[in-house]
C-alpha cells in the first residue's frame, strides 16, 4: 500500500520561513495528482509569516530602511505562484487609495510590511489543494533527531513523537533562536542581551533611569525610539529639515549608546534610489577571478579594488556638479591622473579617499557627543542634496554586493580573509550602505537636543558591574547606569550552548570556528547542512542567515539573493512524488 502522509518542516517562519512555503506550494500544485502532505510550520511566536522584525502590532515609528519600490513577495523562479502576488506598492495602493508611483517612493512602518505578509499567507493556506494539509506550531524547536532516514522534532519540553519528518528547511534568522542559551541564562534585570519583542524585553527599563545601549546601528535606533517615542514622547517639526523633542517623563533620563570605533550608521535618502553604477571596476576584477579560479586575500587583493569604484563613485558625481569632461571607462591608473587634473583645476576643493568614508575620523575638538551629532548632520545635509558625491560613495556597495557575493560563495576568499570580512568588514559596509531613513537620524538628533541620547562615552567605554548598578568608563571620566542593552543583531552561535544546531548531540551541522565566542554553519551553496563526518544533508536545507558562512548578503525580504529554498521546493515534492509511487506488501 502506499504511505498514507508525508511530513515536511519548516522551523522559524519569518519571510524566508514564508518564501520556503510559497515555493513548496506553488511546486506542488504543478503536480498532476497531489498525495497526502503535511507541513509543520514552526515559530516562537504567533507572528506567522512576518517573525518579530515585520510584526504587524508593532508600533508604527518603526520603519523600513528603504523604499516601498523594492519590497515584493513575488517569486523570480518557476513555477508562478497559485495567486497572482501584487508588488508592495501595489498593495498598499489599494489600501491607500494612493497611486503605485507615490507608494513607490515611501518608506513605510514594518508592521504594514507584515500586514502584507500575512495577507499573502492567508491566501494562500485558503487556495491549497485539500491535500496539503498546514499545521502551525508555536515552538522552539531545539534539537533534531535523525532516525531511519527521517528526522524527529525536540521542541521546549517536548517531542513530536507521532511525527517523522521526511524534509526540513531551517530559516530560523536573526532571532533569540540563534542566541545562546548561556548568553540568555545571564539576562537579569540590569541586562538585556536582546531587545525583540519591545513590549516584553524593554517594558522593567524604568523612567528617569540610566541607560547604556550597545550598538549605535539599525537596531540601537529602534530601542532609543521604543524608550522615547514608545513611552509617549513627541517630535515636533521646527522646520523641514529639523525636529524638536517633547519629553512625556516616563523615558530613561540618559541614553548612552557606544560601539568600538563610535562612528554611526549612515542615513539614507530619497535621492540614492536614482542613483546608478558608474564604475565597473571591481565587477571587471570578478570577471576575471571567473576565469581564473584562484583565492584572494579580501584585505590586500579585494578591498583596495572595492575602494577604487567608492573613489570613482565620488569623483563621477563631483566632476559633473564641476563641468568637468572625462572619460568613465579609463583604466583606474588614468582615473588618477584625470583626479590629479582635477585638484589642479580646483584647488579649493577637498580631496577624498575611500578611507574617509570607511574610516573617519570624527572631528573630537569639541568632545565626542558633540563629533557623533556633527557627523549625522553632515550625511543628512548631503543626502537633501540632489546629487551628493559623499552619497554616491556610500551607496556604491549595494551595486558591488552580487559581484561579491560570487567570490564569497565559490570559496574564492582565503580562510582568514574570509574571517576578517566576517569579523570587520561585513558590519561596516552594512553601516555605511544599509543606514535607516533620514527621520529616524532627525529623531537621534533632536533626542541629542534634549539631553537625553549621550554619546560621550561612544567609544569603547569599560564596563564594571556592582551589586546594584554598573559604571561606564572612559580614561578620563566614569558615570553611572541602570541598565546595559546589547541593540546588535546576533551572528553566528554560541561554542557553550545547547541550541538548535550546536547541540553535542546532534551531528547533523558542523561549524566553522570564528572566535572563542561563536562559530558559523557549513554548509554547501545551495544550503545543504555538512555533517559532523564531513557529508552532506541531503533532505534538510538552510535559508536565509544559517547560511551565512558560504552566501553573504542574506537581505530578509529578498526573493532573489541565495533562494536555496526553490530548489528545496523541487527536491521535496521529488521526493514525495516518489514515496507514494513505492508500494510496500
Amino acid at each position: 500500500m502506499a504511505r498514507s502522509n508525508f511530513n515536511i518542516g519548516v522551523v522559524g517562519f519569518g519571510p524566508k520561513g514564508f518564501y520556503g512555503f510559497e515555493r513548496l506550494i506553488a511546486t506542488l500544485h504543478e503536480q498532476p495528482e497531489i498525495p497526502n502532505v503535511t507541513i509543520h510550520l514552526f515559530n516562537e511566536s504567533e507572528a506567522f509569516a512576518t517573525g518579530w522584525v515585520y510584526d504587524i502590532n508593532q508600533p508604527d515609528y518603526l520603519l523600513m530602511n528603504y523604499p516601498n519600490k523594492y519590497i515584493s513577495l513575488n517569486p523570480i523562479s518557476s513555477p508562478d505562484p497559485i495567486l497572482p502576488i501584487c508588488s508592495f506598492s501595489e498593495w498598499r495602493s489599494k489600501e491607500t487609495g494612493n497611486s503605485v508611483a507615490f507608494e513607490d517612493i515611501q518608506i513605510a512602518p514594518r508592521k504594514d510590511v507584515g500586514l502584507y505578509l500575512s495577507h499573502y499567507f492567508k491566501q494562500i493556506c485558503s487556495l491549497s489543494n485539500s491535500n496539503i494539509a498546514v499545521e502551525k506550531h508555536v515552538a522552539k524547536v531545539e534539537f533534531i533527531e535523525e532516525k531511519d532516514s527521517n528526522y524527529l522534532l525536540h521542541t521546549k519540553n517536548k517531542l513530536l513523537e507521532n511525527i517523522a519528518f521526511d524534509a526540513l528547511l531551517i530559516t530560523t534568522g536573526h532571532s533569540p533562536a540563534i542566541s545562546s542559551k548561556l548568553q540568555s541564562a545571564e539576562a537579569d534585570e540590569f541586562t538585556i542581551p536582546f531587545v525583540y519583542p519591545f513590549t516584553e524585553k524593554l517594558k522593567h527599563i524604568q523612567s528617569q533611569s540610566s541607560v547604556a545601549i550597545k550598538g549605535i546601528g539599525l537596531t540601537a535606533i529602534d530601542t532609543i525610539l521604543g524608550m522615547t517615542e514608545g513611552r509617549s514622547g513627541y517630535f515636533k517639526a521646527i522646520n523641514t529639515n529639523q525636529l524638536t523633542y517633547l519629553k512625556s517623563g516616563l523615558e530613561p533620563k540618559v541614553i548612552l549608546p557606544f560601539s568600538r570605533s563610535a562612528v554611526p550608521i549612515i542615513p539614507r535618502g530619497m535621492h540614492t534610489t536614482k542613483l546608478k553604477q558608474t564604475s565597473f571596476y571591481f565587477k571587471k576584477f570578478v570577471e576575471r577571478c571567473k576565469q581564473d579560479n584562484l583565492q584572494f586575500n579580501f584585505e590586500s587583493e579585494v578591498l583596495p579594488v572595492i575602494k577604487q569604484d567608492i573613489t570613482a563613485s565620488f569623483y563621477h558625481i563631483l566632476f559633473e556638479l564641476n563641468n568637468f569632461e572625462f572619460d568613465p571607462n579609463l583604466s583606474y591608473a588614468q582615473f588618477q591622473q584625470v583626479v590629479t587634473d582635477f585638484h589642479n583645476h580646483f584647488p579649493e576643493i577637498e580631496k577624498f579617499t575611500a578611507e574617509d568614508l570607511l574610516f573617519p575620523k570624527l572631528n573630537i575638538t569639541k568632545g565626542q557627543h558633540h563629533a557623533v551629532k556633527s557627523y549625522w548632520q553632515f550625511w543628512l545635509k548631503e543626502n537633501q542634496k540632489d546629487k551628493s558625491p559623499f552619497v554616491a560613495a556610500a551607496t556604491t556597495w549595494r551595486f558591488l554586493s552580487d559581484d561579491f557575493n560570487y567570490l564569497y560563495s565559490q570559496d574564492l576568499l582565503t580562510r582568514d580573509s574570509k574571517k576578517c570580512f566576517q569579523q570587520t568588514y561585513f558590519g561596516l559596509f552594512n553601516r555605511v550602505s544599509y543606514g535607516p531613513p533620514l527621520i529616524n537620524i532627525a529623531k537621534m538628533i533632536a533626542l541629542a537636543d534634549a539631553e537625553i541620547l549621550d554619546f560621550s562615552f561612544s567609544r569603547s567605554p569599560s564596563i564594571e558591574q556592582k551589586t546594584k548598578y554598573a559604571t561606564l568608563s572612559l580614561p578620563n571620566k566614569k558615570t553611572e547606569i541602570d541598565y546595559l542593552v546589547d541593540a546588535r543583531l546576533p551572528r553566528g552561535f554560541s561554542n557553550n550552548s545547547s541550541t538548535l544546531f550546536n547541540s553535542s548531540t546532534a551531528n547533523l551541522f558542523s561549524f566553522e570556528k570564528k572566535s572563542e565566542n561563536y562559530n558559523e554553519l557549513k554548509c554547501t551553496r545551495h544550503g545543504h547542512p555538512i555533517n559532523s563526518s564531513g557529508a552532506l544533508v541531503k533532505s534538510i536545507v538552510l535559508y536565509g542567515t544559517p547560511t551565512e558562512e558560504t552566501l553573504f548578503d542574506n537581505d530578509t525580504l529578498s526573493r532573489k539573493h541565495n533562494d536555496t529554498a526553490t530548489q528545496w521546493a523541487k527536491n521535496t515534492v521529488a521526493k514525495l512524488i516518489n514515496t507514494n509511487n513505492c508500494i510496500t506488501f
